[in-house]
């Protein structure tokens, strides 16, 4: 079974994107801050982080050079799930902005599924 870390300081979208993710067969992990995620990514090694961009104390970009640089997280594909992007955004861009993998907050629950599987079939 797939691992998802999600990392968001918003509760309410950490249990929805559980839920969402648990019902297609994921398990889900969840950090409500970037320390808990670090942490949580370290120790679970999952097959996925989905993480914020827009967080109290450290954002979501630091918390990707973090993670990119340690030796235990380094090989994980990270993808982050903002609303500073819109979906069309993110479409035209072949789901990259920058060179880094985006899903927009304000993607339909099934392209969102869709998303997250695809991305875990290719890390596999």
């Amino acid at each position: 079974m797939a691992k998802v870390l999600l990392i968001d300081d918003d509760a309410m979208l950490l249990k929805l994107y559980s839920e969402i993710l648990s019902k297609d067969g994921i398990s889900v992990l969840t950090a409500n801050d970037a320390k808990k995620g670090f942490d949580l990514a370290a120790a679970e090694a999952p097959d996925l982080i989905l993480l914020d961009i827009m967080m109290p104390e450290v954002d979501g970009t630091k918390v990707h050079e973090s993670l990119s640089r340690n030796e235990k997280t380094k090989g994980i594909p990270i993808v982050f799930l903002t609303a500073l992007v819109k979906e069309e955004e993110v479409e035209a861009g072949g789901g990259k902005i920058g060179g880094l993998n985006y899903i927009s907050k304000s993607t339909p629950k099934g392209k969102f599924v869709a998303k997250v599987k695809e991305i875990l079939s290719g890390s596999r």
